[in-house]
């Protein structure tokens, strides 16, 4: 799976994570990550094109791909991050 544009961008990662635990809106994932709005609006569409996330609505919510790329980085940092 080609995961790099996750591995290599600390905020997508962040965003991504932020998702997996629930759907949000925007408004609510660019707060709780405290990155600025533009953005996470930015990089959310660039994670729908890529296919980690999809949006219903409002709603990002994470995508199967998108698990799976959370779970690989996980694997690969030895398991440290959370």
């Amino acid at each position: 799976m080609d995961i790099g544009s996750l591995a290599t961008n600390p905020n997508k990662l962040k965003l991504i994570e932020t998702i997996a635990k629930k759907g949000q809106r925007m408004e609510e994932i660019a707060k709780k990550t405290r990155i600025p709005a533009q953005t996470v609006q930015n990089l959310l569409s660039e994670l729908v094109n890529e296919g980690f996330i999809s949006k219903d609505g409002e709603i990002y919510r994470i995508s199967e791909k998108g698990l799976k790329a959370i779970k690989e980085i996980r694997e690969d940092a030895g398991g440290k991050r959370r």
